[in-house]
């Protein structure tokens, strides 16, 4: 099975004090964090779609094994990045069987809650696998390739929520084992690297 792991770090992250992809976190950045994270997992391939930012954010990751996406209208929101990632994919016509989601900024997700996904997708046969927290289906997700044209078509700030809601039947909510908190405050930042983010 070949999946494509798509890192979203597009974003500008106004209320952040300074670009948040390059946030310390361990011996990286945030967005380094999530990359090493991704390349650790059972993926074929690691992608990353950058926007706000790019041309300071695209030279730190120089020594890593990913292909990097550059999404100009990042300003249209987390849907244009997924819509432009996975454009992207499909046209360097790999056949990969699905696409992993999943956001640069939630920095307490591992590898291995990646390789849960992963093989959920394998196991459930559901075409969509989607982590749960607080009892919503939300990203990390793993899409089956029949929905690759769906979200290359995607363009709201949403991103994928709408599919995850339209294609309920199709969807196997996994419970997620990893704390899928998001970092959208210097307060959330602070709070969670003072907890975990030191080396």
């Amino acid at each position: 099975m070949k999946t494509a792991l798509l890192i979203l770090a597009a974003g500008e992250s106004k209320r952040m004090n300074g670009i948040k992809q390059l946030l310390p976190w361990k011996n990286t950045s945030l967005l380094g964090h999530a990359i090493a994270q991704a390349l650790q997992a059972k993926a074929s391939q690691v992608y990353v779609v950058l926007g706000a930012n790019a041309n300071t954010i695209a030279p730190t990751l120089a020594h890593c094994n990913i292909q990097i996406i550059e999404n100009k209208n990042w300003k249209n929101g987390l849907g244009s990045s997924i819509a432009v990632g996975v454009q992207y994919i499909k046209e360097t016509q790999e056949p990969y069987d699905a696409i992993l989601i999943t956001l640069a900024d939630q920095p307490l997700i591992d590898a291995a809650y990646y390789n849960q996904l992963i093989a959920a997708y394998t196991e459930k046969k559901a075409k969509i696998i989607a982590s749960q927290t607080n009892n919503k289906p939300c990203v990390p997700a793993m899409f089956d390739a029949q929905y690759f044209n769906q979200l290359s078509l995607l363009n709201q700030d949403q991103g994928a929520k709408e599919i995850l809601v339209t294609a309920q039947k199709e969807v196997y909510r996994l419970p997620a084992t990893a704390n899928l908190i998001d970092l959208d405050t210097p307060s959330d930042y602070e709070q969670l690297f003072n907890n975990f983010g030191k080396e």
